[in-house]
């Protein structure tokens, strides 16, 4: 038999869609991944959760060589009492021993299949040769031991099935040769010792089939879970602020996600005439040019450190000191506010006409929180965002609106226009200023 992809349907009855092992395609003699670099990383893996396993098994292999020996040796002869001691504590333990001492050093990772072979390998010869021996046990009674050996393979131990298959083989063949040349064995008991040791060994390596199988299902699984659930990672910090989803982490309760913030700065920037360019240009076109507008902006925001809030139509709006606190979030404002006028300058629309943008800036007081239960959002509300939304209504096309409060933020550190008194609907008469540039450059708005 070849290599074969397993049944996608009996995946999907096991784990769920079949999609997620698209590629992981296994070969059922040895149960090896195709893909060497899978195969790589599922040996890695393993070996990081059988190695504990391995450790207590080789304890718990000690023990029962320790204790077997307290409920034996009262009922064997003296001259087996010698041999007991011999094999029992020179070969078994010593044995168990090392392996558990290799276990805890550097090239294990590398070795340690063929390290706990040989050491069973060497326990079979061992407790054949032990049975044989002693006359108080019955020649017959080896089977026993190695069918508790092989069980020590796929149960304390977990080798892979192929390791498996061959020791079990390995048990067989040098068991059986002495099962059927020992003169003390005949008739019946080497009809039932084969059939034990043989039906044993299959259910075994059954046994040890099925686990190795589901274990590299289970292992592709979680792969892919960890691939989803990075995606899912991924469109998380795309909607939301990291440090809100942090904060989300640990929230308790059934209540929003709020809190109020003393200062930010919120940006609003809206695209001039944008509802008579969608009526020349083709939506394709039209959105294309959008959303690269749009896409700079993101950038700017991640440069200057404002928050993404959200965009309405063309219009985008971005906030400074918020989630992080900013001391200077007002600055940060004033330099992307410059910095997207600027760059809606160097684009234009389907239509050929240049792309402009009105701005507006607002400073003061905002609260925060994450709404919804679908498309749930991170917003900001308060009466900061309705002045600094309200300013760039009543802007102008490639220019920077800002209110008193930001116009003192700057500290002299920008040109501005004089004072002015706007009659902003829901507000009345506010004082206002256009921001010119950075002081000591050129202007970069008119």
């Amino acid at each position: 038999m070849g290599a074969v992809r397993i049944s996608l349907m009996r995946l999907r009855r096991l784990f769920g869609p079949a999609t997620a092992f698209e590629g992981a395609e296994m070969d059922p003699r040895t149960l090896r991944f195709r893909d060497p670099d899978l195969e790589r990383r599922f040996r890695a893996e393993f070996f990081r959760h059988t190695r504990p396993n391995i450790r207590f098994g080789q304890v718990v292999g000690i023990v029962l060589w320790i204790a077997w020996g307290f409920v034996v040796r009262p009922y064997m002869l003296r001259s087996d009492q010698t041999i007991d001691l011999m094999v029992r504590y020179g070969l078994f333990i010593p044995v168990l021993l090392v392996g558990f001492g290799l276990s805890f050093t550097k090239a294990y990772e590398r070795i340690w299949e063929w390290a706990i072979a040989a050491v069973l390998v060497v326990t079979m010869i061992g407790w054949v040769y032990y049975v044989h021996e002693l006359r108080t046990m019955p020649p017959d009674f080896g089977y026993v031991g190695l069918i508790l050996i092989t069980a020590f393979t796929y149960t304390l131990v977990r080798l892979r099935f192929v390791v498996v298959l061959g020791l079990t083989l390995f048990a067989s063949g040098v068991y059986l040769p002495y099962l059927f040349l020992s003169p003390g064995i005949f008739g019946i008991r080497v009809l039932l010792a084969t059939f034990y040791l043989v039906s044993f060994g299959a259910l075994g390596l059954m046994a040890a089939y099925r686990l190795e199988q589901f274990t590299r299902l289970l292992f592709v699984r979680e792969r892919q879970l960890s691939v989803e659930r990075q995606r899912s990672d991924e469109l998380l910090h795309n909607i939301l602020p990291d440090a809100v989803i942090e904060r989300l982490k640990t929230h308790e309760g059934s209540a929003p996600l709020a809190e109020e913030i003393p200062e930010v700065s919120v940006l609003f920037a809206d695209a001039v005439a944008f509802t008579e360019q969608a009526g020349r240009t083709s939506p394709e076109l039209l959105v294309g040019t959008l959303d690269e507008l749009f896409r700079r902006f993101d950038e700017l925001a991640d440069r200057y450190g404002l928050e993404k809030i959200k965009t309405v139509g063309d219009a985008y709006m971005a906030v400074a000191g918020a989630p992080i606190p900013n001391p200077d979030h007002a600055t940060a404002a004033a330099e992307m506010a410059l910095a997207v006028v600027e760059a809606a300058g160097e684009l234009r629309w389907p239509s050929g006409d240049p792309v402009a943008m009105r701005v507006g800036l607002a400073t003061g007081p905002a609260v925060a929180g994450v709404i919804g239960q679908r498309k749930f959002a991170y917003d900001l509300w308060g009466d900061t965002v309705n002045l600094a939304s309200r300013l760039e209504t009543y802007g102008q096309p490639g220019r920077i609106l800002v209110a008193e409060e930001v116009a003192s933020a700057l500290d002299g550190r920008y040109e501005l226009g004089p004072a002015e008194v706007v009659d902003l609907k829901g507000r009345g008469p506010t004082r206002v200023r256009f921001l010119l540039g950075r002081r000591g450059g050129s202007r970069t708005t008119g």
